[in-house]
C-alpha cells in the first residue's frame, strides 16, 4: 500500500499545475471510499476534479471496516425498537452501546430514529437498502472497468448460535428472498464445505451468495485513488475550514494550506459534515456510530469468507495478516470517547466457542466513527439554497458497499440529472424544514 501511495503523491505533484487552471469543476472533500468513488464518477463525466483530505486517503473508517461488500441489508431500526434501546444500551453484553453524555445532543437524531422504526418505514427502507446493495458490485465495475482492484466474490456467512436466532434468521431470509436476495440456509455437510471451522458452533447459518469482500480495505481505497490520479485527477492534502456560495455560482473554499473556487463542492466528510455546513444554514441528521477492529493471531485460511456472528455484533474477515474481527455499534456525538472493551468483550465471548482466536501481539484495537443516519440509508443531496454544494454521507456500516452506488447518484446530481434516488436519499425524507441560504 505504501508504494502505491507514494506513487500517488508523486503523480499528484506532477499535476500540481492543475491548480493554476482558473476553472475547477468540482472539489471533492473527503478521502474515504465515498469521496474517492465520487471523484471517479465525476471524472467519468469529463469534469476537472480535485480530491482533498486533511490527512491521506483511507485513513478513517475506510481503513478500519470489515471489508465486506454486502448483497443485502436491513436498517438498524428493523432490529432495535425505540422502546427497547435503553435496556439494550445498558446490557454489558450488548453489541450496541451509547455514550450517555452525548444523549442530549442526539435527541433530534433519536426523534427521527423513532419515526424510522414504524413498520411501514422499516419496510420501505429495507426494500431500498436491498435495491442499493444489489447494485453495489455492478457499480464498482462500471466505475473502474479494467482498473477495478481484486475483489473476493465468495459470499458471506452469518452464524446463528441458538434455535431462537435461527428462527429470527428464517423470518428475515424470507424477506430477503422476496426482495430478490440470493440467500440460503446451510447446515451439516454444506456448512462443513463452506467453513469447516464453524461446523460445531451453530444451530445453522445463512449463506449470502452475492456478497464479496476485500482483504485490505485501506489498500483497496488507495488503489482507487491511484486510478483517479492516473486518469488525470489531482489529490491534495489540506484541511478545509469553511465554504461560502458566491453569486457567480462558484464556491469559495478556504483551507489551511490552499483556497479554491470550484464550480461545485461535494462533501464526503462523514461525521464532520455538519461542521462544514454551519455557514449554509443546513444540518444533516447523522450520529457518530463508533466501530472497532482488531487483528487476530491466526494463520491465513482459518476461514475463507467473512463470517458474522450477529448476536455478538462482530464479523470475522480474512485479512492480509490472517483474520480481522470488526464490529460494535457505539453511538454518540463526533469525538466521543472510545471504549475498546466493547469489542474485547465480544472477542471474549467468541473465544468460548473458538479458543484459538486471540489478539495479534503488538496490535491495539482500532476505532473509527461511522456516519449513521436515523434510517440507515445514505444521505445524498444538493444543499437547499446552495445550488453548488452537495453532500454524500450517512452510509453507516455500508460505506464500502454503497460508495460506488452513491458516487453515481452524486455525479448525476452535480450534472443536474434527476433519478429516483434523488428524492429517496435526500435528508428532506426526514421532514426537515428547508432553511434560507446564499446562492
Amino acid at each position: 500500500m505504501g508504494a502505491r501511495l507514494n506513487q500517488t503523491l508523486s503523480m499528484a505533484a506532477t499535476f500540481s499545475a492543475f491548480l493554476n487552471v482558473k476553472t475547477i469543476d468540482v472539489l471533492v472533500v473527503g478521502g474515504g471510499v465515498v469521496g474517492v468513488t465520487a471523484a471517479l464518477a465525476l471524472q467519468q463525466r469529463r469534469l476537472k476534479v480535485i480530491l482533498v483530505d486533511q490527512q491521506s486517503v483511507a485513513t478513517g473508517c475506510s481503513f478500519g471496516n470489515a471489508g465486506v461488500i454486502a448483497s443485502s441489508a436491513f436498517p438498524f431500526s428493523a432490529h432495535y425498537r425505540m422502546a427497547n434501546l435503553p435496556a439494550t444500551f445498558l446490557k454489558p453484553s450488548s453489541p450496541a452501546a451509547l455514550n450517555w453524555t452525548s444523549a442530549p445532543r442526539l435527541l433530534p437524531w433519536a426523534i427521527q430514529y423513532a419515526r424510522a422504526t414504524r413498520p411501514d418505514i422499516v419496510r420501505r427502507d429495507t426494500s431500498l437498502l436491498h435495491e442499493l446493495c444489489r447494485d453495489a458490485l455492478h457499480s464498482y465495475e462500471q466505475l473502474l472497468g479494467i482498473d477495478l482492484p481484486p475483489i473476493n466474490r465468495c459470499g458471506y456467512l452469518a452464524v446463528h448460535l441458538t434455535p431462537s436466532e435461527l428462527g429470527e434468521a428464517t423470518r428475515l431470509n424470507s424477506i430477503r428472498t422476496s426482495l430478490g436476495g440470493a440467500v440460503r440456509m446451510v447446515s451439516g455437510p454444506d456448512l462443513v464445505e463452506l467453513e469447516p471451522a464453524m461446523d460445531r458452533l451453530m444451530a445453522g447459518a445463512t449463506f449470502f451468495e452475492g456478497a464479496a469482500h476485500v482483504t485490505d480495505p485501506a489498500a483497496f481505497v488507495t488503489s482507487l485513488a491511484d486510478v483517479f490520479v492516473q486518469r488525470g485527477g489531482l489529490l491534495r492534502y489540506n484541511r478545509i475550514q469553511s465554504l461560502e456560495s458566491k453569486g457567480n455560482g462558484e464556491v469559495a473554499v478556504r483551507g489551511t494550506r490552499e483556497h479554491y473556487s470550484p464550480r461545485a463542492v461535494v462533501l464526503a466528510t462523514g461525521v464532520h459534515t455538519n461542521q462544514l455546513l454551519v455557514g449554509c444554514g443546513h444540518h444533516i441528521p447523522i450520529a457518530a456510530e463508533r466501530g472497532y477492529h482488531l487483528e487476530l493471531d491466526i494463520e491465513p485460511g482459518f476461514i475463507r469468507r467473512p463470517t458474522a456472528l450477529p448476536s455478538l455484533g462482530v464479523v470475522l474477515t480474512p485479512s492480509q495478516r490472517g483474520l480481522r474481527i470488526a464490529g460494535i455499534s457505539h453511538f454518540g456525538s463526533p469525538g466521543l470517547r472510545a471504549r475498546p472493551k466493547l469489542l474485547l468483550y465480544g472477542l471474549k465471548r467468541l473465544r468460548r466457542l473458538l479458543p484459538m482466536l486471540r489478539p495479534r501481539p503488538g496490535f491495539e484495537p482500532w476505532t473509527g466513527e461511522r456516519p449513521t443516519s436515523p434510517d440507515s440509508l445514505p444521505i445524498v443531496e444538493r444543499i437547499p439554497g446552495h445550488r453548488s454544494i452537495f453532500v454524500s454521507c450517512g452510509h453507516g456500516h455500508l460505506g464500502l458497499t454503497l460508495a460506488a452506488v452513491t458516487a453515481r447518484v452524486t455525479a448525476d446530481m452535480v450534472m443536474s440529472i434527476s433519478s429516483d434516488y434523488s428524492n429517496q436519499l435526500s435528508s428532506q425524507r426526514f421532514g426537515l424544514r428547508k432553511r434560507d441560504g446564499n446562492g
